[in-house]
């Protein structure tokens, strides 16, 4: 199977506190990983460390056969030859949504897309406008996002993620801001993807979905990795995956 994300040792630090100790993982081409964890568990950072929003201080990373950095003499060496390539490779969804409130829910879509991508602007607004559709937002078209729900503001911001044609989308617990009802639109995109064989990698606090949709899940705990397997959500071998599982109703 085709390797999208190799990760070897992976470790950071803030300061005198680390958040990441020598984690290790992979995802498969078309695969879904899930990860959970407690707050505070070294997670979202990971995320940002895939995705060149932060700076891994040692480890090895390599991304659809390219690699970001590699480990040397026990520091992160970055390839800064790769650095775009590599980022255009990957996407994240932010749980805050994070859109231009003064741009239109098209122009919002759009705007990477010309920026990075260099694109006409006919062929952003065509690939803005597919993927609006496919999100169920072609009528939000023209609105702002302060007119739109929590739901569909997140669904804009899946749409503008994916314009960029990234090989691997992660998502940041997507729901987390959203209430029940609107957790449920997401949730139903995020499965659609999955269906269509996506590579992603989903960071989230729904052990009903999580369970439901991945190939593989980590849960991580105080910057390591506790247990790996889809099977810690019906039989955990870890008592530290139990406790945090008892919290949920995960059966």
């Amino acid at each position: 199977m085709e390797k999208m994300i190799q990760l070897e040792n992976l470790s950071k630090s803030f300061g005198e506190t680390e958040v990441i100790r020598s984690i290790s993982f992979s995802i498969d081409k078309g695969e879904v990983l899930s990860i959970i964890g407690p707050s505070g568990s070294g997670k979202s950072t990971m995320l940002r460390i895939i995705t060149q929003l932060e700076r891994a201080d040692d480890g090895t990373l390599t991304v659809d056969g390219e690699t970001l950095f590699r480990s040397v003499g026990g520091k992160a060496e970055y390839n800064r030859d790769a650095e775009r390539r590599i980022g255009l490779k990957t996407g994240l969804v932010f749980q805050s949504f994070n859109l231009f409130p003064h741009f239109s829910v098209l122009r919002n879509v759009m705007e990477a897309q010309r920026a990075v991508l260099k694109r006409s602007k006919e062929e952003a607004e065509e690939k803005a406008m597919a993927l609006l559709r496919k999100m169920g937002l072609e009528d939000k078209a023209r609105m702002y996002p302060y007119q739109l729900s929590g739901g569909q503001q997140q669904r804009v911001s899946i749409a503008r993620a994916l314009a960029l044609d990234p090989q691997i989308l992660f998502f940041d617990e997507p729901t987390s801001a959203l209430d029940p009802e609107l957790t449920r639109e997401i949730l139903h995109v995020i499965r659609g993807l999955a269906e269509e064989r996506m590579t992603m990698a989903v960071v989230t606090h729904e052990m009903h979905f999580a369970k439901a949709i991945s190939d593989n899940a980590i849960f991580m705990d105080k910057g390591v990795i506790v247990e790996e397997g889809t099977s810690l959500f019906s039989d955990p071998t870890e008592e530290r995956t139990r406790q945090f599982l008892s919290s949920f109703d995960a059966d």
